[in-house]
């Protein structure tokens, strides 16, 4: 079947995912990945699938292009277990400054793409590097309000910044 991410066409099949993913262990849950394929007693995360049938790096499509693409071709998507956040991480404040790691990286088409790796599937892109800087800047900003509107907890920060001098 033919699918289109960021407007190439690639032809995927359940059978070729499946066959794929026989070669390959299903990557360790790291709290990135919210989605899943169960295959070969394995979980494999969405991402890993399509990155796997498609040659793409990760960064190259969107978690919701995975799922379209899986659920199209008729895997069961399931969401890994989620284990309740102690009561004990903070809350959102009504005026905090949160500060939060990105990567960001120009992709083969000259757009840079920025990622929040503190907050599971927050992404953003833009023409140059400071528009990407300013989109996931909105991105975290709406990723936090929604969180904060479902009462949920600060996300535990993985990720640290480190000086070094030459």
């Amino acid at each position: 079947m033919l699918f289109r991410i960021r407007g190439i066409s690639y032809d995927i099949t359940a059978e070729g995912i499946a066959s794929i993913a026989k070669g390959v262990s299903p990557d360790v849950p790291n709290g990135m990945n919210k989605y899943c394929v169960a295959l070969e007693g394995g979980r494999y995360p969405i991402k890993q699938l399509i990155s796997l049938a498609t040659g793409l790096p990760r960064v190259g499509f969107t978690a919701q292009d995975a799922h379209r693409i899986l659920t199209k071709l008729d895997f069961e998507i399931q969401e890994y277990s989620v284990s309740k956040v102690s009561e004990s991480r903070p809350k959102y404040g009504d005026e905090e400054s949160l500060s939060f790691p990105i990567t960001i990286e120009q992709d083969e088409d000259d757009v840079w793409v920025a990622s929040c790796p503190s907050l599971q599937g927050c992404h953003s892109q833009g023409v140059t590097r400071p528009e990407a800087v300013a989109n996931i800047r909105e991105a975290i900003r709406g990723y936090l309000a929604s969180m904060k509107s479902h009462g949920e907890t600060l996300p535990d920060q993985k990720w640290a910044l480190v000086e070094v001098s030459l």
